[in-house]
């Protein structure tokens, strides 16, 4: 088993913990069934010709997506050549949120730089994203994220080459609902995913190829219950268990059935290694933590994230 070490830093103050937890106003309603993501939308192709050296930059790029304007910011890390191929991670925000919260909040632009790979935060529509069963106008008009996110692809082929092998999502709450989808039903694109508060409500999941997973969860979440429940909207459906959604997810990458556990004062690790395709499943049960995103001063969650990422290229 790949052996992380981490190390743990005084907890942040609690009333810094109910900030963020107030942060994560989200309102999550899942369904039983989701609408599969269209996939005969042709991916554009890109044409123009790439500087022969990246400089580091941080901008706002602007597509249109099936006749609506779509936006997402973008992290180039220094020491990036257009010849070289790299590495590319969606951040997904939460709903209600948006994509420089969630780029303050994860961190991500510095494990960018560490880790020399492409960072992009997309923006969803009306703050929300399609995630099959939620959430917000996204759900309710069926966008077609599967779209947005091949035509970000190809848009950062002008910049860069992008490494087909090495891309990967995560995001929180919407987005890691939404990062679970992703795993589902554009495993041709994704080599792992890491879901942050979320649970894997797409049914059904049937990947076409094997995706790794990296699970963080708070015991404390009221939003995405740590046990399962919770009622949302008032449509009384409940979230499946954190545990359920990491089982299932075992089985679809075919992984031995008894797991690896670590036990902290801060956190319960559980990691599934022996899976198909070098495919690996994982889970931070984080104590002491609710609905949020959690601090480097917690569990350096991030980073764990991009290391097990690293680990987990597409075969």
């Amino acid at each position: 088993m790949r052996t992380m070490k981490i190390h743990l830093y005084r907890l942040i103050a609690g009333a810094v913990l109910i900030g963020l937890a107030a942060c994560g106003k989200v309102a999550l309603a899942p369904t039983a069934t989701s609408t599969a993501f269209p996939t005969n939308t042709p991916a554009p192709t890109a044409t123009a010709t790439l500087a022969a050296t990246l400089q580091p930059d941080d901008s706002q790029r602007t597509l249109t997506v099936n006749g609506l304007e779509r936006t997402y910011l973008l992290h180039i890390p220094s020491g990036i050549n257009a010849g070289q191929s790299v590495p590319l991670v969606f951040v997904f925000h939460g709903y209600s949120e948006n994509a420089t919260y969630i780029q303050q909040m994860s961190g991500f632009n510095d494990i960018a730089d560490k880790g020399g790979f492409f960072v992009v935060y997309p923006s969803g529509k009306d703050l929300s994203w399609n995630a099959g069963g939620c959430c917000g106008s996204g759900m309710t008009e069926n966008i077609d994220e599967a779209a947005f996110i091949r035509q970000i692809i190809s848009d950062l082929g002008t910049v860069a080459k992008i490494d087909p092998k090495r891309t990967y999502a995560t995001g929180f709450s919407n987005g890691a609902l939404l990062s679970y989808r992703l795993a589902c039903e554009m495993s041709d694109t994704f080599a792992a995913v890491a879901p942050v508060a979320g649970a894997l409500i797409t049914d059904p999941c049937q990947p076409g190829q094997s995706v790794s997973v990296i699970h963080f969860h708070g015991l404390n979440d009221p939003v995405v219950p740590y046990p399962g429940g919770g009622t949302v909207d008032g449509t009384g459906q409940p979230f499946p268990p954190t545990e359920q959604s990491i089982a299932a997810w075992a089985q679809i990458d075919g992984c031995a059935e008894s797991p690896t556990v670590e036990q902290t004062a801060i956190f319960t690790h559980t990691a599934y290694t022996s899976c198909k395709n070098g495919t690996a499943v994982e889970l931070y049960a984080v104590k002491g933590i609710g609905h949020i995103w959690p601090s480097q001063y917690i569990v350096p969650d991030s980073q764990l994230i991009w290391d097990f990422f690293a680990a987990h290229p597409k075969p």
